[in-house]
């Protein structure tokens, strides 16, 4: 991969990690409710389910780009709709999103244990079929067939290690009282970028494949 398909992998992860949704308000509701430490602790356990579905799509694709060309590009341009189609909804929602603004609903103590907390952060990652998909679509994007397994692995762990450390910040931001207003005052514009980088990064495929079409 060239230091720039890093640069646009680091930038989309880091985005989506920050962008409100239903993994954020889970671990902001324990940080909020049981303090700082449940906040990391589901953070940990986000990571760790991030990691393993950012790995899961990256050996599978590769397995696919590898066995049948054909099929993965299929894959690929469905990739690029289904990320635009993200984008879209992502610029959508920002003027009618409320799970940060309403983070006053969740300050009631769950009374959970470091080992709840951890599960339910790995929990709420692992069990949602939208994030296989969204790192499916988003690796196609990036895999080529002399990729090695070393390239597959830094990906994921780049995936998994931004997701925990942005949570980490974030529980840290809310705990925080006087830095709190200011992260619901400006996440819009994170989430702004994100849906507008989706977009792009989805029509570049669409060129390229048009490129390849007519010139390959």
């Amino acid at each position: 991969m060239s230091i720039e398909s890093w640069f646009y992998l680091v930038l989309i992860c880091l985005m989506g990690a920050s962008s409100p949704g239903p993994s954020l308000l889970v671990i902001l509701r324990y940080a909020v409710a049981d303090g700082r430490n449940a906040g990391i602790n589901a953070a940990i356990g986000h990571g760790i389910g991030i990691f393993i579905y950012a790995l899961v799509s990256a050996m599978g694709l590769s397995f696919i780009l590898i066995s049948s060309p054909k099929i993965f590009s299929i894959i690929q341009v469905l990739g690029a709709i289904f990320l635009m189609w993200i984008g879209f909804q992502v610029l959508r929602g920002v003027l009618s999103k409320r799970d940060v603004q309403n983070l006053e609903e969740y300050t009631n103590s769950s009374g959970g244990t470091a080992l709840n907390h951890f599960r339910d952060g790995f929990g709420i990652a692992i069990l949602n079929p939208k994030i296989l998909a969204f790192f499916s679509s988003l690796f196609s994007q990036f895999l080529s067939p002399e990729q090695t397994f070393s390239i597959h692995m830094s990906m994921a762990i780049i995936a998994g290690f931004i997701d925990l450390s942005v949570y980490i910040f974030i529980v840290f931001l809310v705990t925080l009282k006087s830095l709190l207003k200011f992260y619901r005052e400006k996440i819009f514009l994170f989430e702004i970028a994100f849906g507008f980088l989706l977009i792009l990064l989805g029509f570049s495929i669409f060129i390229v494949n048009f490129n390849l079409t007519n010139f390959g």
